[in-house]
């Protein structure tokens, strides 16, 4: 049996895409043992209204405490499946990927599968500016030590690593795979197209000083590398995604032997926001490695319990 569990928070501009592809996604693909789960996190619009006019759907509401973890964790709680198919609310699934994925027999080739993804972005209007793919260079299958949000894995491999950590408010699907990494079991991220996201941009201005004051880059870098220190796949990621946080830090221990050290950090932020052509997100960039870097020392969250309840 396939579980379908999707996880959303006020997305009712596009919840229901995304259930309507996994309907098109089972039926195209004729499979007929299957359900779905729907987790909110308290959503403030009419995204659970949206729902329940699937009748399909099995839908649980958190009232505790929230997070995509949590969410994802209920979900894999009350799933009856052997096999999960993970999604965020802003996603439709792509019906062709099954076939990659699946053998004849509708049975998993490999434990735990991704695939590409692509970006619809939007602006606040709603209005679609962009389209990209968000891995570019994805030429051909490649192994992952690392996930996102849209994944396909096997019940008892997600359990073997007690799901996600729910201490995590951002980041939790990194630290997820890389913890299966660490014990042997990568990403088998598929070149074919899996998921297409509606969201607006990732370095939209709104979305990043959002995440950069309540606390959520912290979780992606301070405790992630703290959580990881000994775990050799977490150190490529270090050096692609943080790599203005190792020379700050590298300027501070300068700075004990001249103070002109200093200077080095905010001159590699400012060459990054030219390359990129984000030039007003200098302040951004710079604060956001020095929070993570006062974070290594002062921030520890602890794990969260799982409140939640039937709504249909």
């Amino acid at each position: 049996m396939i579980s379908f569990i999707v996880i959303g928070m006020n997305e009712a501009k596009t919840v229901g895409l995304t259930i309507k592809s996994i309907l098109l996604y089972t039926s195209y693909n004729k499979i007929d043992n299957y359900e779905i789960i729907y987790v909110d996190s308290r959503s403030t619009d009419n995204s659970i209204d949206i729902v329940k006019e699937f009748k399909e759907v099995k839908i649980f509401e958190i009232t505790g405490e929230i997070n995509a973890a949590i969410a994802r964790n209920i979900g894999a709680i009350e799933a009856k499946g052997d096999i999960f198919i993970f999604l965020d609310a802003d996603m439709e699934i792509d019906r062709e990927f099954h076939s990659v994925a699946f053998n004849n027999n509708n049975r998993l080739i490999y434990p735990f599968i991704s695939g590409q993804l692509k970006n619809i972005f939007y602006n606040e209007n709603w209005l679609k500016v962009e389209e990209t793919l968000h891995f570019p260079n994805l030429k051909k299958d490649t192994f992952y030590p690392e996930t996102g949000g849209f994944f396909i894995i096997k019940k008892d491999l997600w359990f073997l690593v007690d799901g996600m950590r729910t201490k995590y408010r951002r980041s939790q699907d990194i630290d997820f795979g890389l913890r299966l990494a660490n014990i042997g079991v990568l990403l088998l991220r598929k070149k074919e197209l899996f998921v297409i996201h509606h969201t607006v941009s990732y370095l939209d201005k709104r979305r990043v000083w959002k995440m950069l004051f309540d606390g959520s880059l912290l979780y992606q870098t301070s405790v992630m590398i703290r959580d990881h220190i000994f775990n050799r796949y977490m150190y490529r990621r270090l050096f692609r995604t943080s790599y203005t946080l190792i020379i700050l830090s590298i300027s501070l221990l300068g700075s004990i032997f001249s103070p002109y050290a200093l200077l080095i950090h905010p001159t590699i932020i400012g060459a990054k926001v030219l390359i990129i052509k984000k030039g007003k997100l200098f302040v951004y960039y710079y604060l956001r490695d020095i929070f993570s870097f006062l974070g290594l020392f002062l921030f520890f969250p602890k794990e969260k319990k799982l409140i939640y309840k039937l709504i249909k």
